[in-house]
């Protein structure tokens, strides 16, 4: 095993898109690192490949870039002619009730045309302005949004859209953490539709957009992976060390010795590596949890099928005792990325309500959610492709009173100057969450 003394440098665990965009904005900033990756490919969760012709991803499927801050980084990359923006499609949702597809259009009239709701539960949902304000204090987005909008609204609105997207129990997840500019117009204006209102006068310049790349989204990786790999290392970190100068890297190659460490590893492996560190932070990082996801890739002939629905998908409320969370119909939203004779669905399995997925076959699992969408969309043959992936770590859970957690870190921060924590339990789950976690993280340390 070598050594080598990095004390000049900065050295990053992690290769998924925190350390990666972590890597690029140090070097834009002309600091010196190293990148290091246990895998022989970069991205973590961000995985797509090609099937026939057609684009499949078995990590997030789009990215909702709010801000800009996406398309800049494309473009640093040389990736702006890539993008692909999702269709006119995507606005038009489904959801399952009573076992049927359910249309949402982008409309404030849904709420009283859709079959989602009853009478009553539309008419509750309008009388949230009239509700008076709860505490501060922070609670779960379920007890919260139920206060706010009723008990039918949050099994069939929120439930499902907050088990797709953070693949959690929205009774355990945190309103400020996950909710933070409602929970703040909860207590600013005492309502939330009087808080969307007032902050309409606040838009961006820069219009939100949802997009791929031509090659999905792990072309993102690739290309941040090919500007960085003069300082990368496919090494697996075996031990973070902590002596009385610095920080100490054993990996299953060499022994790194720095003074700045920048950890974009998941919690819950960089809680088993640390030795010599204040016990309260391998403690504080197993208290994140994280549920599993199985992505499940639907490829049909076209000619195969007769599903001339257009929309993103559809979600599933767990209240309708259906083990599939929902569908994302990737040839409406992204026809670029389909084979013309191909229609590409992606099924999601899993999540906090669904753990039992880690002790049972995938071959299993396919046959019995095969079996739920075929009833749903009323397809019954066969696909061409079938192909899953179970992460069996997929999304870090902000539980109520996370913020605590975030502050023991940061905390812990201050007592080991020059190791810091990146990565989607820091900064939040989405890619551009990731990106700006990591270009604020550089801008406030590195420059």
């Amino acid at each position: 095993m070598s050594e080598e003394n990095s004390n000049d440098h900065v050295l990053i665990l992690g290769g998924g898109i925190s350390g990666l965009t972590t890597a690029w904005f140090l070097q834009k900033a002309g600091v010196p690192f190293t990148l290091i990756e246990k895998e022989n490919k970069t991205g973590g969760v961000i995985s797509s490949s090609e099937i026939e012709g057609t684009i499949v991803d078995y990590g997030p499927n789009s990215l909702r870039d709010r801000d800009g801050i996406l398309r800049a980084l494309a473009a640093e990359i040389g990736l702006e002619d890539d993008i692909i923006e999702i269709s006119e499609a995507f606005k038009t949702r489904y959801i399952v009730r009573d076992r049927e597809l359910q249309e949402l259009l982008p409309s404030p009239k849904t709420l009283f045309t859709t079959n989602v709701l009853s009478a009553k539960g539309k008419w509750r949902v309008l009388a949230e302005p009239f509700i008076s304000k709860g505490t501060a204090a922070d609670e779960s987005v379920g007890s919260f949004l139920e206060r706010r909008i009723g008990k039918e609204a949050v099994d069939y609105l929120v439930d499902p859209v907050f088990s797709g997207i953070y693949a959690g129990d929205i009774y355990s997840i945190s309103k400020k953490k996950i909710l933070p500019k409602l929970a703040q117009n909860e207590q600013k204006f005492g309502s939330l539709v009087m808080g969307v209102l007032r902050n309409k006068k606040e838009r961006s310049d820069i219009k939100p957009a949802v997009l791929s790349f031509k090659k999905g989204v792990q072309q993102l990786a690739e290309a941040l992976e090919s500007k960085l790999a003069d300082h990368t290392r496919h090494e697996k970190v075996l031990e973070i060390n902590k002596p009385d100068i610095g920080f100490q890297v054993k990996t299953e190659k060499a022994l790194y010795d720095a003074d700045q460490v920048i950890s974009c590893l998941p919690a819950h492996k960089l809680e088993s590596l640390l030795v010599n560190f204040d016990p309260d932070l391998s403690k504080t990082l197993n208290e994140i949890a994280y549920s599993p996801m199985m992505s499940t890739q639907l490829i049909f002939r076209k000619e195969d099928i007769d599903f001339k629905k257009s929309g993103f998908g559809f979600l599933i409320p767990r209240k309708e005792d259906i083990r599939l969370l929902g569908a994302i119909w990737k040839t409406s939203i992204f026809p670029e990325l389909s084979h013309s004779d191909h229609f590409h669905f992606t099924l999601m399995t899993g999540g906090a309500h669904d753990t039992s997925i880690l002790n049972e076959s995938v071959g299993d699992i396919e046959k019995e959610i095969l079996r739920e969408f075929s009833g749903l969309t009323g397809i019954a043959h066969d696909p061409l492709y079938i192909r899953s992936v179970l992460w069996e770590k997929a999304i870090p859970q902000f539980h109520v009173g996370y913020e605590k957690i975030l502050q023991k870190l940061e905390n812990q921060e201050q007592r080991y100057l020059g190791l810091h924590f990146g990565g989607n339990y820091r900064w939040g789950v989405s890619v551009p969450d990731c990106i700006k976690g990591a270009k604020t993280l550089v801008q406030q340390y590195y420059k």
